[in-house]
């Protein structure tokens, strides 16, 4: 699959992730790593992290620049948290610190796992994204709806 194309069917994926349609979201995908090798996926994945990335800055705004992202999620001893779920979170905190050698780290440790945990990463990947897409333009349109103050 040629980049253009890749690229198409990422910025589909993500459409479908933020509107909630599981089912298209999880056909693109898997266009997507049928077409794809190891190195072309990290790609993606890497695309989707922007995508997280862009969501967390439309929330919360741009990092100071001594500050770093990091995403939590419950405390594993209060809930049992999937692996898949702790990649999306590690992932994408790196990739929004602009740590691309932890990024690889982690890509390449859930590429070498069995088959079924690297789609589970790569799809709790794509969920979390569309989540934190969903959850900022729900702010954006909160926000919007507030009334503007008068000027006196």
């Amino acid at each position: 699959m040629d980049t253009p194309r890749r690229a198409q069917l990422v910025i589909e994926m993500l459409q479908h992730a933020v509107t909630g349609n599981r089912d298209e979201t999880m056909r693109v995908l898997g266009e997507i790593a049928r077409a794809c090798d190891g190195r072309q996926m990290y790609g993606v994945c890497c695309s989707v992290a922007d995508a997280a990335r862009q969501s967390l800055i439309n929330l919360y705004g741009d990092p100071s620049i001594e500050g770093l992202w990091a995403l939590a999620a419950p405390d594993p001893d209060e809930s049992c948290q999937h692996p898949a779920h702790a990649f999306a979170l590690r992932f994408v905190s790196a990739y929004a610190n602009k740590d691309m050698e932890t990024c690889s780290a982690l890509y390449l440790a859930a590429y070498r796992a069995s088959p079924a945990d690297y789609g589970h990463s790569v799809t709790a990947l794509v969920g979390l994204t569309g989540y934190l897409a969903r959850a900022a333009l729900e702010e954006m349109a909160a926000d919007s709806e507030t009334p503007t103050a008068h000027p006196h």
